[in-house]
């Protein structure tokens, strides 16, 4: 074999040994056909469940800051990072997904779930299908359609990005963008660049509209769907008039509700500000 030979064929695999996927840090576990990944950390109960959005290395300053005090999972929905395509990305998937995930996993509830943008949704209509699985519920920066736009709706590019209609042109927003990104382990900014580049199933502002349909459909009309289960309700400082109304609306879903504020992020707070998501989850871990 030629020099140059020689010296394709190391590029070229190279190439491939480069292109593999990392190792997960968590387990691949089976939800009926396929697999998703799990990373559990910490011990003590309940288990906190964080059940998107974002990868879930997205949540690596939140989950080892409550990993201090309780256990906390966070996974990979089918068809992103390491999990194997599956059904989704629509809320009803994601809710069964998870509690298959987390009955085949032998993680025993009540969970407090934490859900962000998209996510938040799917942690709604996992407590209206599993109540008595829920000791607790996070809202972070609930998916917002404000209804007072003409914009069409932005492109979503990541799984965290915000299925909001919130200025009056389009708008095309990843997570490499938020500020909060820069505060990620340059091990963790590189494991999300290579998930992204993975083309992953990820939500849209469609997927956002069929989830409030889904949510609104399994509570009904009732006034207060937790009744007195605790949430928090993890708030930024969007400037879009109806964004306060809909945190207020959020607020009322439960008889005991609180309120927090990360007044300097956009949108990836548990990025930007990683510890009032802890402080949200804390609160409700003390119950």
């Amino acid at each position: 074999m030629g020099a140059v030979t020689r010296i394709t064929l190391l590029f070229a695999l190279a190439c491939v040994a480069s292109a593999q996927a990392p190792p997960p840090p968590g387990k691949l576990i089976d939800v009926g056909g396929y697999r998703v990944h799990l990373n559990c950390t910490g011990a003590g109960r309940p288990t906190v469940t964080i059940v998107g959005a974002g990868y879930s290395f997205d949540w690596r300053l939140v989950q080892n800051e409550v990993a201090k005090f309780t256990r906390v999972c966070t996974y990979d929905p089918a068809g992103t990072a390491w999990s194997d395509q599956g059904p989704g990305p629509d809320c009803t998937s994601r809710v069964t997904e998870i509690h298959k995930l987390l009955a085949n996993a032998n993680i025993e509830g009540p969970y407090i779930v934490v859900g962000l943008s998209v996510g938040a949704l799917t942690a709604r209509l996992y407590a209206a299908r599993y109540p008595e699985s829920v000791a607790g519920m996070v809202i972070v920066d609930h998916a917002f359609l404000d209804p007072g736009t003409k914009a069409t709706a932005p492109v979503v590019d990541s799984p965290d990005s915000p299925p909001a209609i919130v200025e009056m042109t389009p708008i095309v927003i990843i997570a490499e963008d938020d500020p909060g990104f820069r505060n990620l382990p340059e091990n963790v900014r590189n494991l999300h660049r290579w998930a992204a580049s993975l083309n992953p199933n990820l939500p849209s502002v469609e997927t956002a509209r069929k989830c409030i349909a889904d949510v609104e459909a399994a509570t009904g009309r009732l006034p207060q769907p937790l009744g007195d289960t605790p949430l928090t309700v993890v708030s930024t400082a969007n400037e879009s008039p109806n964004y306060p109304r809909l945190q207020q609306q959020l607020l009322s879903l439960s008889r005991n509700s609180r309120q927090f504020i990360a007044d300097r992020s956009f949108h990836a707070i548990e990025m930007s500000q990683p510890e009032i998501v802890v402080a949200a989850i804390r609160a409700i871990a003390a119950f």
